[in-house]
This record gives C-alpha cells, structure tokens and sequence, in this order.
C-alpha cells in the first residue's frame, strides 16, 4: 500500500484524537519580514497542541540566544502567546476511523542582531524555555518539550529586500501530524520553500534534511536542551519501530524557489511516536541556519485490500467455466467474488466506467477488455484487477446442397444432403421438420422422406449455426418440352439458342452444337431437332423434338474483280442464274446497263465497286461485290538508239506517272536482269550496264503497274 502526503511551504503532518493538554510538536525559524531595517531578524515559534495544549501554554515565554561552542547565553527575550488562533486542522487516517484536530501556537518577536553582536563563526542557537506536556508516545518517555534553531554570522546579512534576489529563508507550513500503516511504507514529501517565493536566485541555495531526535530541558549543565529520555527499545537512529525515516540527499532550490524532499518509512508497530527533523541550509558552501522542528505520527493497523480477479463462468451458472471467445449473440458471466462483506465492485470496460454496475457479477456479450476495482470498507487502498480481454467469435454460416437439384425424391429413391460451411466443424445435427433426426451427425444426410431439413453445426469454439431449410417433395410427372426454332435462310451466320425443359438434357441433329443451331452448316431444307433428357435421380426420362426449316439463299457468286481499258467495258455475272423468281439490285447504277438485271454490261468512268442484292420470293437474300479497275494506256517503245546524237537515246516509258508503284525490268538473252525501273531508282534505261555499253541486239521486258496489278511482257530492240 502506498499513502502519500504533500506538505506544501512545508511538511505536512496531521493529528491524533484529543486529549488533555496534549503538545504534539513545533518548531522554531526566521519568519520573513517586508522591511529594509538592517539585520532585522524576525523570530517565529509555534507549538503544534490541542485546545486544552493551547491554554495550558504560557502567555509569555521565554527565548534564550545561546553561543554554539561553548553554550554561554548572549541575549534572552520574550515572546507573548498569540490570540488569534486559527481554526483547527484535522488529520484523517486512510481509513477514514480516526481523527485528530489541533491548533498552532505561535510565539513572534521582531529582534535586531547586529553583526558585531554575533561575530563567532560557529554560529548561535535560539531554544524555549522547556514546555509541558509532550503528548504521550510509545518511543519518547520526557513531557518537556525545547525547539531548536541555529544561524551563522553570515545569515545575519541576508535582510530581505523584496527587490533584490538570493536574500531568503527556508520555511515550511507547520503542519503537525500524520498516519502511518503498520508494515507498509509511506512516501510523501516535505516541502520546503524560499520566503519570500522568489525565482532566479543568485548563489548555490541548497537544503540539506537530517533525522534529528526530539528535545527536552537540561537536568543540570551549561548546555539549556538535551536529547530526550528514549523508552526501551528506541534511540536516535531507532525513533520508530523499524528504524528511522529515510531521507534524500542535499537538493537544490528549484527555479520557482522551492525544494520538494520525499522521504519514507516502514514502522513495524502500532502507536505514537515521536519524530524530528532538521533542515539545514546554505549558499555557496557557507552555512547559514539550521531549522528544527518536532512532530509526532500514529502507527495502525491498515486493513489490506481486497484481491481482484476475473473469472468466466457461464450465465449464472458461476461454477461452470466458460472461455473468454465468445459466440456472437451468446453472452458470459464475469465473476468478482460474491459473498466478500463490505466489498463495493466498480466494473470498467476498455478503460471506462460501466454506469450503474456495482455487482460482484457481469453479464457481457460485447468484446473488448474488462476490469474491476474492488473497494474493502475501513481500507486504505483500492485493488484492481488486470484486463480480461472477451474476443466475440462470428456464428459459423452454413448451407446446403442436394444431390438432386430439384430436391425432388423420386418413389421408392432416395438423395443425399450435404452441409457447406466455411470452415471445419466438430459436431453436426441434422432435423426433419424442427426435429432431430437420431443418429444423423455427418456432415451428409440420405434422405428417403420428404419434409423440410436443416442442419445444426458447432465449430471448435462452441459457437453454433444453422442452415435454411431445404424442403424435399415427391416427384410428380414432368414432361420434357422444347422451344421451337424459328425459320432461318440458309446463308444466316447467326446462331439459334435452343431452350427445352426441364434443364439438363442434350440437344442433338443437323447443324447442332452444344445447345446452339447453325443454318448455314445445316443448309436448305428441314432438320429434326431432339432434346433428349435421361436423370434418373430426377425421375426423368423422355424426350422432344422440333423442325428447323432452313430457305435457300438465291445462288451468287460475281467472280473475281475486272480490268477493262478507259474506252472498254465488261459484261458483269455472265454465270448468274436469270430466273422470274428473283429481283437483282445493283449499286452504284453508274456505268450500267440497267441495274435491276442479273447480268449487266459494265462501262465505268473510272475504278468502281458494284454491289449486287438478289432476293428471292422466300424473303431470302444474297450480296456480293465485283471491283471493276480503269487500266489506263502505257506508251512502251519497241526500239531505242543509245548512239549519242541526242535523239532516241533512252528507252523511256508514257504515262507511268498513273503507277507509282510500278516495277520494270530488262532482261538479256539469257534472263540476267540488266535494268530495273522502281519507286527508288527513276532513271531511263540508257542501254548500259554498270558503266558499259551493251551490245546491239533484242532484250526482254516486263512491267508490273502494281502489287498485284497487270503485268506487261515484251521485246525491246537496242540499236547502235
């Protein structure tokens, strides 16, 4: 258990039960003073005590300033009690049972310490005149009670002037008291502070915190204190059961003028004791004063807190375990412990607060982490478990499959039933309408009844799913049927999808494939189509057939494409079939004879495409299409003279420029190509080859106008 304590401008200690005249502690320091009178030293005592401590504290008491080497006294003072007691504080145990209100005692007086009145670098020491009583502890046996507050030379130059920083004294708010548990140790922090509260302090302002045992009067001696009379078992380095508080090392003022010191410690015991601490302070290595004070704790017992664990269980059914996987919309308890008296349960889901969940159970069906803090009355502290975390597991999806589409059962047959899941199962259950069927736990069924059948199957979280029914009936008679085919013409590439019912069957006769009829590959003239069917498992056996009717297509084939001069012309279709029951329709008509005959003469202008569309009674067509080409004329001579007198010295061709693309060549008497006329290469030919004049004599020639076009052959004679 930890219990923490801030004390803020000082230590905070809280207080015991009142008694009579009960004096719990005090201290004595330099109190700050908004005045720029040189070495003004400002005295501040308080008492910690109850009401009937208060009033049994003199009205006037006095000081006495000691030399530290050699204890001799240098100047005493009085100081009055003060009147304006502020309302009492409390201190409160963890567990809220116990209670201790107490008041502070001051006792102030305003001082001037001149340097050369305090010159030895010892340093001096302020105490009380010993006060009574001590409230009672378990370590400390004295009743009287002596502060103690030391200062050096050098601390008498730090006046405090509110414009100038680095001149301050440490000082914390005299709270009193404090409680502990018995075996568990307590941090807190005493805090200490720079008055007044300055930031940017000059100098290395540091604070040092000592154990240091309560005082009390001298029984005899120079020396006016004494360490207290300790009971059995407690001394200086023994002030609590267990040992002493444990302290920080020296800490630095901090840039907002404060120094927070954590300390701890374990007592072992229950009880009041009596405790003290000095603090020690300086800057830049000088000492300058030392501040003692005393105050007191009370040891208890501490009830601890409740363990806090979740275990899952099935709803209310808290002895059977579930797993923390849950089926979705299944639902799991979250146990806490039930019966534990004086336990209050706050339960929390993914870090935030369930409203209005306070009982030791919890019914969830959502995932995500789960936790709950257990709160024990008359404890100090809360207990919290770790996280549960509940993960929701999707349902298996299940359906079916019947062997037999339809899912009709033929009499006397049977069919089978199997489960699809999306995943690997434990366990089945298959159910004839809503009721288990014995001993059906595959994952198929064979069904020899009608009726409607689901099936029932746990993965291996547990977590169940279910199929839709699937309802067998007998079967009935069913007659096989098949669509008609419309008419086609026979030079139709379209397809006919053939349709026959019930589903399943195979189409089969002329231009049939697959379930598609072909006219074109079935050809004029009328075909039986049969769908055949044959399913035993549907009790179906039969078949049905339709005619195809294909027309004849009119006959039509217009030959290969014509060449004809620019002054000729050509008889198109000279093969066609001329019957009465045909209509013929040329396009263009341009160059035509007539374009509603089966064979017109052709005498185009220029290059033409004519398109024939014959059609017959039947309502069937026919088209095809004859280029017929303009060849226009080619001047080639038949004799050049390469003699040089300038007149017929190249053989050179008329008209080529109507054929880009033309390609001649000249050939020897025994076909070695001399000469060749291209696209690349547009010279005439000068009766040479490679520089040297060819003989006189007769060569061979032949011209390609274009690629595929006509091809002219001839005989050129070179003469010299």
């Amino acid at each position: 258990m930890r219990y923490s304590t801030l004390l803020a401008f000082g230590l905070v200690w809280l207080c015991l039960e009142t008694q009579a005249q009960r004096i719990f502690g005090g201290q004595i320091d330099r109190r700050y003073q908004p005045t720029n009178v040189a070495y003004s030293y400002d005295i501040g005592c308080t008492f910690f005590a109850d009401q009937a401590g208060y009033e049994a504290l003199p009205a006037r008491l006095r000081f006495g300033i000691y030399r530290k080497k050699d204890h001799q006294l240098i100047r005493e003072f009085f100081a009055d009690k003060s009147t304006d007691v502020p309302n009492s504080k409390s201190a409160i145990s963890c567990d809220k049972d116990d209670k201790t209100d107490y008041l502070f005692v001051r006792y102030n007086q305003n001082l001037i310490l001149k340097r050369e009145d305090f010159p030895d670098p010892d340093g001096y020491y302020i105490v009380n005149e010993p006060v009574a009583n001590r409230n009672p502890t378990e370590n400390v046996a004295s009743s009287q009670i002596v502060l103690y507050h030391w200062f050096s030379p050098q601390y008498l130059w730090e006046y405090f002037d509110t414009l100038e920083p680095g001149k301050t004294t440490p000082q914390w708010v005299p709270d009193s008291f404090n409680y502990f548990c018995t075996n568990d140790e307590t941090n807190f922090s005493l805090q200490v502070v720079s008055v007044p509260l300055k930031t940017g302090l000059r100098g290395n302002y540091t604070i040092a915190l000592e154990n240091a045992s309560p005082l009390t009067g001298s029984t005899g001696g120079t020396q006016p204190y004494r360490t207290v009379d300790w009971k059995a078992g407690f001394s200086g380095s023994q002030q609590l059961p267990g040992g002493n508080f444990s302290l920080p090392t020296m800490f630095l003022i901090n840039a907002q003028g404060a120094a927070n010191l954590p300390i701890s410690a374990k007592p072992l015991k229950e009880g009041v004791y009596s405790v003290g601490f000095m603090i020690k302070h300086s800057r830049n290595g000088v000492p300058l004063s030392e501040i003692y004070r005393e105050y007191q704790i009370k040891v208890k017992d501490c009830l601890p807190p409740p363990p806090a664990a979740i275990r899952i269980s099935q709803v209310n059914r808290p002895a059977a375990a579930a797993s923390a996987r849950v089926c979705e919309g299944k639902s799991v308890q979250l146990n806490a412990g039930a019966g534990q008296p004086n336990i209050t349960y706050e339960w929390s889901k993914d870090g935030k607060v369930i409203a209005g969940q306070k009982d030791s159970v919890l019914v969830v069906k959502e995932e995500g982490a789960y936790s709950v803090v257990l709160t024990k009355k008359g404890a100090c502290t809360t207990n919290t478990s770790p996280p549960l975390f509940i993960t929701t597991v999707p349902n298996p999806k299940v359906l079916t499959a019947s062997s037999v589409p339809s899912g009709l059962l033929c009499p006397g047959g049977s069919l089978k039933l199997s489960t699809l899941t999306s995943a690997p199962m434990s366990a089945y259950q298959w159910f004839r309408d809503s009721v288990a069927i014995a001993n059906a736990k595959d994952s198929t069924y064979k069904v020899t009844q009608v009726g409607k059948y689901t099936v029932e199957v746990t993965d291996p979280n547990g977590c169940l799913g279910q199929s839709v029914p699937l309802v067998i009936k007998a079967d009935s008679s069913v007659n096989v049927r098949m669509t008609a085919i419309p008419v086609r013409c026979s030079n139709d590439t379209t397809t006919v999808l053939l349709s026959g019912t019930p589903a399943g069957g195979k189409f089969s006769g002329d231009g049939v494939r697959a379930n598609r009829f072909s006219p074109k590959a079935a050809g004029a003239g009328t075909h039986q189509i049969t769908y055949l069917v044959e399913d035993p498992k549907a009790c179906i056996a039969g078949n049905a057939v339709q005619t195809a009717t294909v027309l004849a297509a009119p006959p039509l084939e217009l030959g290969p494409d014509q060449y004809i001069s620019s002054t000729g012309g050509v008889q198109l279709n000279q093969n066609g079939t001329i019957t009465n029951d045909l209509r013929f329709q040329w396009t263009p008509a341009a160059g035509l004879s007539s374009s509603t005959i089966s064979n017109p003469y052709a005498t185009p202008a220029q290059t033409t495409t004519y398109h024939l569309t014959v059609s017959g009674t039947n309502g069937c067509k026919s088209t095809d299409t004859i280029t017929v080409a303009i060849v226009k004329g080619v001047y080639i001579p038949d004799v050049f003279t390469p003699n040089g007198d300038g007149i017929n010295d190249t053989w050179e061709l008329k008209g080529l420029e109507e054929f880009p693309e033309v390609d001649i060549q000249v050939f020897d008497r025994w076909g070695h190509a001399i000469y060749r006329f291209t696209k690349s290469n547009r010279q005439p030919f000068d009766g040479t080859l490679n520089g040297t004049s060819l003989p006189t004599g007769n060569y061979a020639y032949q011209i390609i106008t274009e690629s595929g076009g006509h091809i002219y052959r001839g005989n050129l004679l070179l003469l010299r």
